[in-house]
């Protein structure tokens, strides 16, 4: 065996209850990290692929009494040991996760996922799935591994290699296409750590292990960053997010100090479950253009010279 391995470890909440959880469960779990946001009070979560029901057990602690979570993944054994000791705002299904039948339209708050997009061949109809069971304001929020090519078919298709992770490994631009194409316009980059193989048949390839966010607002969210002047504050509020809330891994809201963003990001903070903690001023009755360095616009800074950052 040559898995992929990830460093990461969870932060202190998580470890507590990962000391409650049947040890048959962890172990029957498939993981590349810890998908799990702040500030998950009472939501409806889905976590696909979830195998034996780490995450899920997870889940149903964060959300609470008042929240729900579904668990689904297409191998029977393995829900079969998470619905032993499953906790009583959770439940499990066999379900092909590019076919999630059994769920409605626009029922879920949250997806989690720990390599699940990558699990099943077509990743496309996956990522679709996700869009339609996802309400407005929903978010994705899921760690996978990726690389920095496309795999060759036969490894692809091999089910060892795609055990190990190697053979599932993402082409991050297909990616990119892929969310694209299922409506998910802009998605944010939160946490990104090489990942490593001794298989030789994989030298030369850059494996990595990203967490990704995205939120469902269609009406909302654009392709490009927009400018529409608008500041948004992180008041606090938010358990584990004292100090300051990260949006993804280049936008961090200090709190009590206005941040001024573009308008993908303000609808980010504003129009989600955080919008409560969040003070927003500006609107989009006044349109100025793409967010300074996004775009075909040139844009040129105040000293003269031609500047090359953006907000996304």
């Amino acid at each position: 065996m040559s898995e992929i391995r990830v460093p990461g470890t969870p932060n202190d909440k998580i470890a507590q209850i990962l000391k409650t959880i049947p040890q048959e469960v962890i172990d029957g779990t498939l993981t590349t990290g810890f998908p799990f946001p702040p500030a998950m009070d009472g939501i409806r979560v889905l976590v696909l692929g979830c195998g034996a029901g780490r995450d899920a057990y997870i889940a149903s602690a964060l959300v609470g009494q008042d929240g729900m979570v579904i668990g689904v993944d297409p191998d029977p054994e393995k829900i079969a040991v998470a619905r032993k000791a499953a906790p009583a705002n959770c439940q499990f299904l066999v379900q092909e996760l590019d076919n999630l039948e059994a769920l409605v339209d626009g029922e879920i708050d949250l997806v989690i996922s720990n390599c699940g997009i990558s699990a099943p061949i077509n990743t496309q109809a996956v990522l679709d799935e996700i869009w339609r069971v996802s309400a407005y304001g929903a978010e994705l929020f899921a760690c996978d591994i990726f690389a920095d090519r496309r795999m060759l078919p036969y490894i692809k298709a091999c089910p060892t290699k795609r055990a190990e992770g190697t053979g599932s490994a993402l082409y991050i631009e297909d990616f990119r296409r892929c969310m694209t194409k299922a409506g998910w316009e802009d998605f944010r980059h939160m946490r990104t750590v090489l990942a490593t193989t001794d298989d030789p048949l994989f030298e030369g390839i850059t494996f990595f292990a990203r967490t990704v966010r995205a939120y469902k607002m269609p009406d909302k969210i654009e392709d490009l960053c927009e400018q529409y002047n608008q500041v948004a504050t992180y008041k606090g509020g938010i358990e584990g997010c004292e100090d300051y809330y990260d949006l993804d891994d280049h936008h961090r809201f200090v709190k009590d100090e206005p941040l001024e963003v573009c308008g993908n990001s303000c609808a980010m903070v504003q129009d989600t479950r955080v919008g409560k903690f969040f003070e927003v001023t500006g609107n989009r009755n006044v349109h100025y253009g793409p967010y300074p360095g996004c775009g075909n616009i040139p844009y040129t800074a105040d000293d003269g010279s031609v500047e090359t950052s953006s907000c996304c």
